[in-house]
């Protein structure tokens, strides 16, 4: 059924609970596992200053390094093969469908984010957004503090 998981991470304690439960399920499956972390481009007002000095690209690298290789050592301690990618993006979703594209995903998984009404219209939705994008299934991930209201 699910033979080819991609699993959207950010180091975020919510992608850290959807990757928890997506290990979980590729185990089952014996699924192939895709770590994939979407950095988004440098916004536009920040270039028209001139380049971008080599200590923040640096810097950016070594941030997205260590979440990727954190989310690779939790799919690598519960036995699972997995690749980790990175794409530099301007709208995560499009990153995130362009690549399950690429790999034949059969699901992906996000973790949810709560934000307030007015924070989710004015940066969006990137679950939202994944449904009208994605070739595959989605699997989206509840806060473990959501799940329990009463903790």
């Amino acid at each position: 059924m699910f033979q080819t998981i991609v699993f959207a991470y950010d180091g975020s304690p919510e992608c850290r609970d959807a990757l928890k439960e997506g290990i979980e399920l590729a185990g089952r499956l014996n699924a192939r596992c895709h770590l994939l972390a979407v950095v988004p481009a440098p916004p536009a007002l920040a270039l028209t200053a001139g380049p971008l000095p080599d200590s923040y690209l640096e810097h950016a690298q070594t941030d997205i390094d260590k979440v990727l290789e954190e989310g690779l050592a939790l799919l690598r301690q519960a036995g699972l093969n997995a690749v980790g990618s990175v794409k530099i993006w301007e709208e995560p979703a499009e990153a995130i469908g362009l690549f399950a594209r690429e790999v034949g995903a059969d699901v992906v998984v996000v973790g949810h984010h709560r934000r307030s009404a007015i924070d989710r219209w004015w940066h969006g939705s990137v679950g939202h957004s994944l449904l009208d994008r994605l070739p595959c299934s989605l699997f989206v991930s509840m806060p473990r503090a959501a799940a329990n209201p009463s903790s």
